[in-house]
């Protein structure tokens, strides 16, 4: 039987740390993001995309699309 540590008597780095060597383990993944969103003393960024980045990555995708219905 395998033993699932108690992830909320964690500390944020040994949580960190149990996730980054358990990359498969969902629930302390979930565990951890929902921490970093709630604990005070975490910094966020949020990134708005420039017109430019906006119309590159509509090329990319109708180029992908484009390449896709070729091959069909």
């Amino acid at each position: 039987m395998n033993h699932q540590p108690n992830f909320y008597q964690m500390s944020r780095p040994e949580l960190r740390k149990y996730v980054l060597s358990h990359r498969e383990d969902d629930e302390a993944l979930r565990i951890y993001m929902d921490r970093m969103r709630t604990e005070p003393g975490v910094t966020r960024f949020t990134l708005t995309p420039s017109q430019e980045d906006m119309k590159k990555l509509e090329e990319f995708l109708k180029a992908k699309a484009d390449k896709q219905n070729e091959s069909i």
